[in-house]
């Protein structure tokens, strides 16, 4: 089967997817049995999580390092792909897991079904990365779904100078948010469009601090569902038709004030379901995709699904208003006439149809918005505003600007009361963007807020298009190395707005806070790095011998643990885990080698010099 690739896609923004009754498409890899329909019985594409052993899927690291911005090291790098995957094993809802499997080479044959994760020349300019099922199976004669034996994530090999980006150092929050991104892709996930870690990077409102969204989760548990999944959230189903005929893949979304965005992209003959919808209430609205920004070959970079004949079956409009349910065919564009639906846990809220009217214009989409952080002197997206507070917001765009004005007629509003939304104006030519100023309500909870773009005609909604925050975010103005009560070595932090909350995180790895100093600076100390110490320092040709490895900072566990030596010509007859952090590894070597080059392997790690690990050999004599 041919390879489909998708990935984030670099905006010109500043600083910078159980089978159901009905069909549950939402965003995944879909084919279909048939070729006309009835379009019930959908195909995805994912893991066998009954053929990987504890329901874990393996992650492989080249061990071929890319070239680095300033400062960064390939230790750093492995520790964020670790630390990106670990956002996944997060959803309780969700049946798989991913676990590190170590360094590979490039060009190895794998038998068992994995995930390589490679630094590559041939990734096109626009992209940071891009990832997807590499290989599947087949699904068989009456296959409820289709086996991923391989997936790929491709890293630039220069991550020193990326086009479109400049350097992109491992620590960034862009380079571990589209990590999350890309690994939800190799898991069976596509693009959706309600501003979650899934969506490309013109609409993502994802962060280093909450990178899935409510949409996230509901699709990685449809896809992979844990046996508590069901009983614990419901589901929105109906049909979407456009001059009496099904529309195929639009975009159908359930959100409320209160309640984060979680959609479904509809079968070939319009039927939907929404499944993995907390306990509620919401509105719903139809919209169509986007039309294909700079770089993506289909809207969204959506890969259609297939039919019988392995035929793609794309969207059979140009384009429709989006319109809310508001109990009638026609729905409406009016907000305040949209009618509120209530989902239980465990049950369906079915029958909610739409007729759409086609509308061939270029309307207001893949809006990104950001805040502006006046203590960093930075923006950020999504924008973190406080209650009370008059605050400014940027958004940049599809049909926001027309000839470097504001489209005529444009007006921002939001779903619900939480704020206001006031002087509205564009930006002076060149710059592509528009300014608004939003003032929170005090009655405003916290959590994501959606904005409303009205166009005469039209209507765009933005899920989270900002956040309402109970504390303002941290800043750091100065960080000294020190050492703790125990002689360990720590940092000193300097900065303001810290909290409970707050988390200090090494390459990814959260450290540990162990005071706030009477001046409000935090001491924290990183967390421990693995070190070996390895006995004896060499190994002799045709001798048995014991190898005694003391770990500091491991957790070796038993029957998980794996040693080798970097050659060949050391067999490794048996690993035994006397505690987690001793080894006694017997080996045979046919030639003279040292001990230097080990790697240990265990559950989540990996410890080798490749990683910048130190490994220390010893001589008993």
């Amino acid at each position: 089967m041919s390879r489909r690739w998708v990935s984030r896609l670099a905006g010109f923004v500043l600083g910078s997817f159980c089978l159901t009754g009905t069909g549950s498409a939402y965003y995944f890899y879909v084919h279909y049995n048939t070729r006309t329909g009835p379009f019930n019985n959908p195909i995805y594409e994912k893991f066998d999580v009954n053929a990987l052993l504890g329901g874990t899927v393996r992650f492989f690291i080249s061990d071929q390092a890319p070239v680095m911005a300033p400062g960064d090291s390939f230790q750093a790098i492995v520790s964020e792909i670790r630390s990106a995957a670990e956002v996944w094993n997060g959803v309780g809802s969700s049946g798989i897991r991913l676990a590190y499997g170590g360094l590979f080479t490039a060009g190895t044959n794998e038998s068992a079904p994995g995930i390589d994760v490679e630094f590559s020349d041939n990734i096109p300019p626009g992209l940071l990365a891009m990832a997807g099922p590499g290989s599947t199976g087949s699904a068989g004669p009456g296959g409820t779904f289709v086996p991923i034996t391989r997936s790929k994530l491709y890293l630039p090999r220069d991550l020193s100078q990326v086009p479109y980006y400049g350097p992109i150092p491992s620590y960034s929050e862009q380079f571990f948010v589209t990590l999350v991104h890309e690994f939800g892709h190799t898991l069976g996930l596509q693009h959706t469009l309600t501003s979650s870690v899934m969506s490309t990077l013109w609409t993502s409102a994802s962060s280093k601090a909450t990178p899935l969204g409510a949409d996230d989760i509901a699709a990685i548990s449809q896809l992979y569902p844990s046996g508590s999944f069901a009983a614990t959230a419901g589901s929105i189903s109906g049909r979407v038709t456009l001059g009496g005929k099904g529309v195929n893949l639009a975009s159908v979304v359930a959100l409320s004030p209160s309640n984060p965005a979680i959609s479904a992209l509809t079968n070939p003959d319009g039927t939907y379901e929404i499944d993995g919808v907390p306990p509620g209430q919401y509105f719903v609205y139809v919209h169509p995709l986007p039309a294909a920004a700079y770089g993506e070959s289909t809207p969204d970079n959506i890969v259609y699904p297939k039919d019988v004949t392995g035929t793609p079956l794309g969207p059979n409009y140009d384009s429709f208003v989006t319109q809310f349910y508001n109990g009638r065919n026609g729905g409406t564009r009016d907000t305040v006439q949209a009618q509120p639906l209530f989902v239980y846990a465990a049950n369906s809220t079915p029958g909610i149809d739409f007729v759409v009217t086609s509308q061939k214009f270029s309307p207001v989409s893949t809006v990104r918005t950001y805040g502006y952080n006046t203590q960093a002197g930075v923006y950020v997206s999504p924008a973190p505003l406080s209650v009370g507070l008059k605050a400014p917001v940027v958004a940049t765009g599809s049909g926001l600007l027309q000839n470097n004005v504001l489209t005529p007629g444009l007006s921002i509003g939001l779903l619900g009361s939480a704020a206001q939304v006031t002087d509205v104006v564009a930006y002076p030519p060149p710059t592509q963007y528009i300014a608004m100023y939003v003032l929170v309500n005090f009655t405003a909870g916290p959590g994501p807020k959606h904005l409303l773009f009205h166009t005469p005609g039209d209507l765009y909604v933005l899920p989270a298009g900002f956040t309402v925050v109970n504390d303002p975010p941290p800043t750091i103005s100065s960080i000294t190395a020190t050492v703790d009560a125990a002689g360990m070595r720590a940092v000193l932090i300097a900065g303001s707005s810290f909290s409970s909350g707050t988390r200090i995180l090494f390459d990814g790895l959260p450290g540990i806070i162990q005071q706030t100093t009477p001046d409000g600076k935090l001491l924290v100390t990183p967390p421990p790095a693995p070190t070996l110490t390895v006995t004896p320092a060499s190994l002799s040709p045709g001798v048995d011998t014991l190898v005694e490895v003391v770990g500091v900072g491991t957790n070796f566990i038993d029957g998980q643990t794996l040693v080798g030596f970097g050659t060949s010509d050391v067999v490794v007859d048996k690993v035994t885990v006397l505690s987690p952090t001793h080894l006694r590894v017997e080996v045979v070597s046919n030639g003279f080698a040292s001990t230097g080059g080990i790697s240990v392997t265990t559950g989540l790690g990996i410890i080798s010099q490749a990683v910048g690990s130190q490994v220390t050999v010893t001589n008993p004599q």
